[in-house]
């Protein structure tokens, strides 16, 4: 049964059985904390109870219903379940969001209309070593690192380069958050970040 705290109208679930034979039972709300009485609903009186000479004992102790297993924990299970498969199958890699294609489009500098395909959490952009290699003179060897984080948010922070990597044209000074279609700096190359949704637009 669902058993509803009548001050802050908390629901939570309640086996009806732990009643036993007892009319009513106390209940101590955990979320307010407020003491309230609810009916047994399986209580049946036994007849001309009401005649019987010896006293009614009163309520049982104060007992806290358990609140019911949210419905989210289930779909998180499954969602869980099928990023599993997913890896396993080599369809996905470890720590990468499900679902999102992220790719680096390459707006200027050496590399121009090139587009790099972000397939892991941590990317590196550099001039001669890391993920994405520039060839751009002006840019440093390790020069920004690009983070994907579970949530579906990518993150961009410099790693101590000489000319710094600029976000809306302003030289950023720690991790700042990249949207989809944003552009930023480092050195003479400027890149696009795209983010696609493979689940509502599959590739064919």
């Amino acid at each position: 049964m669902i058993v509803v705290c009548p001050a802050c109208q908390a629901r939570f679930q309640y086996d009806d059985s732990r009643f036993g034979a007892v009319r009513t039972k106390r209940f101590k709300c955990p979320k307010c904390s407020h003491v309230f009485e609810v009916a047994n609903p399986g209580f049946r009186p036994e007849p001309f109870e009401e005649n019987l000479a010896h006293p009614f004992t009163g309520p049982s102790p104060l007992d806290e219903p358990t609140p019911p297993a949210p419905l989210a924990a289930a779909k998180t299970t499954a969602k869980r379940d099928r990023e599993a498969m997913l890896v396993a199958a080599g369809l996905q890699v470890p720590g990468m969001p499900p679902g999102l294609k992220f790719s680096l489009a390459f707006l200027s500098g050496p590399q121009a209309s090139m587009v790099h395909v972000l397939d892991r959490p941590q990317t590196v952009i550099g001039r001669e070593e890391g993920d994405v290699i520039t060839r751009d003179p002006e840019t440093s060897r390790r020069h920004a690192l690009v983070e994907i984080h579970r949530d579906g948010t990518v993150w961009i922070s410099d790693q101590q380069s000489t000319n710094g990597t600029l976000v809306n044209g302003e030289r950023i000074t720690g991790p700042i958050q990249l949207l989809s279609q944003q552009e930023f700096t480092c050195g003479n190359s400027t890149f696009m970040l795209l983010v696609r949704n493979t689940e509502e637009f599959p590739l064919h």
